[in-house]
């Protein structure tokens, strides 16, 4: 059958048109499929920054990306200041709610927990813990992409004095308050927190990575976060 040369070039500019849908739909149904495999149900609160989800069925324990909130089951700390509040904010917020999971460079901690960003009707719930107070920075690499949002919202929080940065500071005193004079503070350069001499993660810093300050005012105006583990 004899088809014109208009009537060809008609025909490829249809086949090309299908073509480019069939590839759009594509897409769209892989990003929505991602979304239903990474959208889960809160089963519980844990404590503010650690969740327990229902994820495809299986219940998987998650703990918050990029930030720490003062314990309070913790066994051997106990509950710390604003840790109640935090924990407390996070299950009137989330409990029972439909949430998506973002994961980073590493999926799980060595205990085994998911570690993700947990998103809440386009809010990112880690970034709101920090923004209103109810966290601290903690990052580690390489599960950093967020970190400078985290920065921007914890140093606002701050200025504002809102939730746990409200809290007046007592004088430290006895072996605490002979420790606060008697040490300097270690920061590591690359991962920009600052630890206690003494404190386990602190150890572990490389020495070309080893900054160390002699007031703790200098270590935060330095741009370094308090560990989270010793808490400096």
């Amino acid at each position: 059958m004899y088809i014109s040369h208009i009537q060809r070039g008609n025909l490829q500019r249809a086949i090309y048109v299908v073509a480019g849908l069939l590839i759009a739909l594509l897409a769209i149904g892989c990003a929505i499929s991602q979304d239903d495999a990474n959208t889960v149900r809160v089963i519980r609160v844990v404590d503010g920054d650690t969740l327990e989800v229902n994820l495809q069925g299986t219940k998987e324990k998650v703990r918050l990306i990029g930030v720490d909130t003062p314990e309070t089951v913790h066994p051997t700390i106990g509950e710390e200041p604003y840790g109640r509040e935090a924990s407390n904010f996070t299950k009137e917020k989330l409990t029972g709610q439909k949430v998506v999971l973002e994961f980073d460079v590493e999926e799980r901690d060595r205990y085994g927990r998911l570690l993700a960003y947990v998103w809440l009707d386009g809010e990112m719930f880690n970034e709101v813990l920090l923004s209103e107070g109810y966290a601290q920075i903690a990052t580690y690499p390489p599960n950093v992409r967020y970190v400078e949002r985290f920065q921007a919202a914890q140093q606002e929080a701050r200025e504002a004095e809102r939730g746990l940065w409200g809290i007046i500071e007592e004088e430290p005193v006895t072996a605490q308050g002979e420790r606060l004079e008697s040490s300097n503070w270690l920061g590591n350069a690359n991962t920009k927190k600052f630890h206690y001499p003494d404190c386990q993660h602190g150890q572990r810093t490389k020495s070309h990575n080893q900054v160390w300050f002699d007031f703790r005012q200098e270590a935060l105006d330095a741009g370094y976060e308090p560990c989270g583990v010793c808490k400096p």
